[in-house]
This record gives C-alpha cells, structure tokens and sequence, in this order.
C-alpha cells in the first residue's frame, strides 16, 4: 500500500520527467538503487539514515531526484543530491548539529574505512 503523500510525490516526478524528456540531455546519477547514505528530510531538515530505492534521471537544468526510505523510520521522501551523503563527513560542517540520534558519528567511534554498501531496496 502506498501512501497518498508518496504517491502525490511520485505524480509530480512523472510529470516533470514527461516535460523534461524534450531536450535529449539527462543529468548524471551519482547515487544508484540500492545505495546505504544519509538523507536530509525536507519537513525538519535532520539527516537520517536511509536507502535510495529509485533514481529518477532529469534533463538540464532540473536535478536529479532520488525516492529514499528513512530506514529507522520507514516513511519516505523524494530528494536531491544536496540532501544526500555518503557517511557524517559528507554532511556540511554547519548542520552536524541536526543529525538523527540513530546516525552513527565517525567522531565518536573509532576510525574505520567505510565503502559505500549496495542492497536491495525496501519493498512495501
């Protein structure tokens, strides 16, 4: 089942990516499905654990959107590429102080090297 906020979300990328496609041009992904990162969620602006699980590629000069689950919370939101990152150090130095608490801070823990991990994406 899929909510009416995720499914008006994915009306309006259906329909700008409609109105885009004229051109030819497509901006490149750096994300693909699957892809472990952390995402800002736009109603609060905290950063979340998440998974991307849909890619939705954009002509010039329009972004490229991503649909993400939050894992720790289930909920779902489309975003760009400025609310996403890899791991903490990704995240602009001025809104460390908005991270989840289930986000894991490198500053805290010891240093690991982390690689960025692909799964499957959440199927509701």
């Amino acid at each position: 089942v899929l909510d009416i906020h995720l499914q008006l979300l994915l009306e309006d990328v259906e329909q700008v990516k409609v109105e885009g496609i004229s051109d030819g041009k497509e901006m490149v992904s750096k994300w693909l499905v699957g892809n472990d990162c952390l995402a800002r969620w736009v109603e609060d602006g905290r950063w979340y654990n998440a998974i991307v699980d849909t890619v939705f590629e954009s002509s010039p000069p329009g972004p490229v959107q991503y649909l993400v689950t939050f894992t720790d919370y289930g909920n779902s939101e489309i975003v760009i590429d400025d609310d996403l990152a890899a791991n903490v150090e990704g995240i602009p130095g001025d809104q460390l102080d908005m991270l989840d608490e289930n986000v894991e801070r490198s500053d805290l823990l010891p240093t690991l090297v982390s690689e960025q991990v692909t799964r499957k994406p959440l199927v509701r």
